[in-house]
């Protein structure tokens, strides 16, 4: 099968792929048993990417399309390693393999989102800097929903009791900077409002039980 018949697939399944998946994960990790499937993460995560990845129209640049990846987990990095800018905090094991303490899946994840956002984005707006300063917002939106659900299932552990203030702070403004630092990779995806409906859903249904 050739790429373009896996992108005809994407773009006609892939919608009800991560509909059914969030609406299983809902169940599974909402349950009494949800640390004993907490395990399968990685692989949601990795058919989530895939399926964006496949859906995504042709880009003017494949580096910039893919870099939110690269600076996403190099700012993670930072964060693990030295607490700046996020604050003081640390991964556990469940997001897959990493480096210094880092998955590498939590790189992808800031690709998805950045790249997904700054789509939905441009079909209301125009201007790089305002998608860019949405997209900033959104992140910090979604990232109020995960903050309970991935600590009540220790994806990562906080220094302290609380959510730092400038967690949320450091996901607007990198948000914001990787969104227009790699906006010559934008390019459309069918994908994208799924992609972010879904993740609502998913962290706003956890929410009530963590």
């Amino acid at each position: 099968m050739d790429r373009a018949q896996l992108q005809h697939h994407a773009k006609a399944y892939g919608h009800w792929i991560l509909l059914i998946l969030q609406v299983v994960g809902i169940f599974l990790l909402g349950s009494q048993w949800g640390q004993q499937f907490v395990f399968l993460t990685p692989v949601n995560l990795t058919i989530v990417a895939v399926l964006f990845y496949l859906a995504s129209e042709p880009t003017k640049s494949e580096f910039f399309y893919f870099l939110p990846a690269l600076m996403g987990w190099l700012i993670e990095l930072a964060g693990t390693n030295t607490g700046f800018p996020f604050g003081e905090y640390t991964y556990s094991g469940i997001l897959g393999p990493g480096l210094f303490g880092t998955p590498f899946m939590i790189g992808i994840l800031w690709w998805v989102l950045i790249r997904s956002a700054y789509d939905i984005c441009g079909q209301f707006i125009s201007s790089d800097f305002f998608k860019s300063i949405i997209t900033g917002l959104a992140m910090v939106g979604l990232d109020i929903l995960i903050e309970p659900v991935a600590i009540g299932l220790n994806f990562w552990q906080w220094e302290t009791p609380e959510v730092p203030l400038e967690n949320y702070v450091a996901w607007f403004m990198c948000s914001a900077v990787f969104a227009r630092v790699t906006a010559g990779g934008d390019t459309k995806n069918p994908l994208s409002y799924w992609i972010w409906g879904t993740m609502l859903l998913f962290f706003g249904a956890l929410n009530f039980v963590y």
